[in-house]
């Protein structure tokens, strides 16, 4: 019997396929090289820390102390607190974003005290020169501190407005879900990190290798606080659809502010001016309209 002979075109073919075979191997390992890597340094392009810590002097002119709030097994927290004007005054919880640090935000303490109320700005581990490391837990545990801290100083729940901007919203809504307070304000806020993930990575699968996902979707449909959310239309960092989103799971008592043309950092627009209005309405007793 005679073998047929391959011919050029079968051994073009053949060796074709081994190309492909090879380019789609190496493709994949370095996929999974990649899912990998974004899993092992995922924090690191999550959080970015200020190193820099408050100084106290300046703080001390200005007529606010750093308050030191202790987060167990870490260590303790330099928060900057302005106490309230007088015992009827609101008090601000303020939870600042993933790349700022308390001490970065004086203009808001100017409008927080020019409109009458007292802060406590909160301050995460890792952060501003305080021990440990960031991540969700830890950062949640931060909040409930600060939190606590604030009824230590004899302010009662009813005179609380827990405010966080950008990543410090997802702090704010955990606060919130856990304790009573006047109102809740979410500045930029996000879906849930999750969310985020999906939209910035789409050919990741992020919902198996997110670490800290900041559920503030799951969180928010138990909270009866009235809520205020106030969010750029042009936001480079966070899209408005996912605040939209959020507003409508909660229940209740709400408002949505839309800064037109406002970006991520809106605090040099009229954001300011509908959290103003907001904590003066609460405060009348005036339900939001």
């Amino acid at each position: 019997m005679h073998r047929r002979r391959r011919s050029y075109g079968d051994m073009f073919d053949a060796g074709l396929m081994k190309l492909l075979l090879k380019i789609g191997l190496v493709g994949f390992a370095l996929y999974c090289a990649a899912l990998l890597y974004v899993y092992v340094k995922q924090r690191s392009f999550m959080y970015f820390p200020p190193m820099h810590g408050a100084q106290a002097d300046v703080f001390a002119a200005r007529g606010e102390t750093i308050l030191n709030v202790s987060l167990g097994g870490t260590g303790e927290m330099r928060a900057i607190y302005g106490p309230p004007p007088n015992d009827d005054a609101p008090v601000i919880l303020f939870f600042h974003g993933n790349g700022s640090a308390a001490h970065q935000y004086t203009p808001y303490f100017d409008d927080f005290k020019a409109w009458g109320a007292g802060f406590l700005a909160a301050e995460y581990p890792g952060y501003a020169g305080n021990l440990g490391a960031p991540n969700e837990a830890d950062i949640f545990a931060s909040g409930q501190a600060h939190y606590d801290a604030l009824l230590g100083q004899g302010i009662k729940p009813e005179k609380i407005y827990i405010f966080g901007h950008s990543l410090g919203a997802a702090v704010a809504v955990d606060v919130a879900k856990n304790n009573k307070a006047k109102g809740l304000i979410l500045g930029a806020p996000f879906l849930s990190m999750k969310a985020m993930a999906r939209q910035q990575m789409p050919f990741f699968p992020t919902g198996i290798l997110i670490k800290d996902g900041y559920r503030s979707d799951l969180k928010i449909i138990d909270i009866e606080t009235p809520l205020l959310i106030v969010h750029g239309s042009m936001d480079e960092m966070i899209p408005l659809s996912q605040a939209e989103q959020l507003y409508g799971l909660k229940p209740g008592e709400k408002q949505f502010a839309v800064i037109e043309n406002g970006r991520h950092d809106f605090w040099n627009t009229a954001g300011p001016l509908h959290i103003q209005r907001f904590i003066a309405r609460q405060e009348a007793g005036i339900s939001a309209p």
